[in-house]
């Protein structure tokens, strides 16, 4: 496993007697960018919040102040990189973004950094973590080659493990560290597949059987999405079939009496997480009935008697409803003559989606240079507009001036949801969707220069030829 952390050890204790978190940088390749800080507010739906930005000045230093963070996960994203770091009460951080890489795709928002602490304290959450992380690679990676060839040393040698991590953090009172610790051993080691390893049922009554749901604990939402991934598919013949017509009926109720019946299901705060989560896997499965799932998702979001449960609904229904850069587009209708198809057919391509006004004059402008792009481009990028139906019929310069939009068009009322699914609310607009069906930049550059001498070209270009480079 390769860790995206390196730590600098240079001071062991520091006393800071504010509650008030201050982050001091540098980010020399940065300079003039704007850092964010993000947290993630379900592991679900992944759906993040920003919490704080600040500008890297000239120079390549930075500094933000924190008000009382919960200790979790929290996000810092610089341009098209990020990397993932913990906070906690009372710290004073130091850090260094090294400079920005090469190999960093201009393509992606998850160019994933390597920060680098200087004076972290010994008892931060992040030098904990970082080092029992360090400590459990290095001795799995140590003993792994003893799997096959003598397994009754390998399951003696990981029961030393186990054992050696309980006496070292003994005394540690942080919960949600000591809460890391079990499930990160859970998916890490426990999971490995070798003979004498525990059973799914030992695996459930110790990892949730009677035990609290750590919403906000990365490593407990980790073991959880391994445990019950695909359950769906997980359950008898019989309730899935069942489950699918009572999902695709909207029918929460049943659903949830169904999926009672399962030995792993009886707790049941622990039952609707897992069916949000069947949810969220499936929505884009083509298996289930969207219809159903946005159904079930806004009962959950309304009537859920655990708040944590009526957040993840939302942010699924946001995420499902709405284009959000770095999830998966939502589905979309495009309406062509008598002819309609699903924008998500287009496979395997990078897709171009422009929204044009045919009476809008900064419309008309652009489309010299869009014609030329799609001559250029056209054949290995998708380009698709999508225009409003108009109340009187368009005037013949108004219709030519769709009619030159020679690739796939689709019209919509501009009562139509699409407007605000895709957040559109000026002509033109662009949006970037990648080969795997994410979108990839809202709003994506024009065909012509912005006030940086931008345009889409060089994207498209560099999307067509980033295989050359590999």
């Amino acid at each position: 496993m390769v860790k995206k952390f390196l730590l600098i050890f240079l001071v062991s204790f520091q006393f800071v007697a504010s509650a008030q978190v201050i982050m001091r940088g540098m980010a020399y390749s940065y300079a003039k960018q704007k850092i964010s800080i993000y947290k993630i507010d379900d592991y679900i739906s992944n759906h993040e919040t920003l919490v704080k930005e600040a500008e890297i000045d000239s120079n390549g230093y930075f500094i933000f102040s924190l008000e009382n963070p919960q200790i979790q996960k929290y996000i810092l994203r610089v341009k098209n990189a990020y990397a993932g770091l913990y906070m906690q009460n009372k710290a004073r951080y130091t850090i260094e973004i090294p400079e920005e890489e090469k190999a960093f795709s201009n393509l992606s928002t998850n160019n994933e950094l390597e920060l680098t602490f200087i004076d972290l304290d010994s008892t931060d959450i992040n030098y904990k973590i970082l080092g029992f992380e360090a400590w459990m690679d290095s001795y799995l990676s140590e003993i792994y080659y003893t799997k096959e060839s003598d397994h009754g040393d390998f399951i003696r040698k990981i029961r030393v493990f186990k054992d050696e991590v309980e006496n070292y953090y003994l005394k540690d009172t942080c919960s949600f560290f000591r809460d890391f610790l079990r499930y990160s051993i859970g998916q890490n080691v426990e999971n490995l597949q070798f003979l004498g390893a525990p059973s799914t049922q030992d695996k459930f009554d110790f990892y949730f059987k009677d035990q609290a749901i750590l919403y906000k604990n990365d490593a407990y939402m980790t073991y959880f999405d391994g445990f019950y991934k695909k359950y769906l598919f997980q359950l008898t013949g019989t309730t899935a079939n069942d489950l699918y017509v009572s999902i695709a009926r909207g029918d929460l109720y049943l659903t949830d009496s169904l999926l009672r019946k399962d030995r792993y299901l009886t707790d049941d705060r622990l039952r609707q997480l897992v069916l949000l989560n069947i949810l969220k896997e499936e929505y884009f499965s083509n298996y289930l009935p969207k219809s159903g799932i946005l159904s079930l998702l806004e009962q959950i979001s309304s009537n859920s008697i655990v708040k944590e449960h009526n957040q993840i609904a939302a942010n699924l229904l946001t995420q499902f409803n709405t284009a959000s850069v770095g999830f998966r587009f939502p589905e979309i209708i495009l309406k062509e003559n008598n002819d309609t198809s699903l924008l998500s057919a287009i496979k395997g391509k990078y897709i171009y989606v422009h929204a044009f006004d045919p009476r809008n004059p900064s419309c008309i402008k652009e489309i010299g240079a869009l014609k030329k792009l799609y001559d250029k481009y056209g054949k290995e990028i998708e380009f698709v507009t999508i225009y409003p139906i108009a109340e009187k019929p368009y005037t013949k310069i108004e219709q030519r001036n769709l009619d030159a939009l020679n690739w796939k068009k689709s019209s919509y009322k501009l009562s139509d949801p699409i407007w605000k699914k895709l957040q559109i609310i000026s002509f033109p607009y662009y949006l970037l969707i990648d080969d795997s069906y994410y979108l990839l930049s809202s709003p994506a550059l024009s065909p012509i220069p912005n006030g940086n001498y931008q345009t889409i070209e060089k994207i498209l270009y560099d999307i067509i030829h980033q295989n050359d480079k590999e």
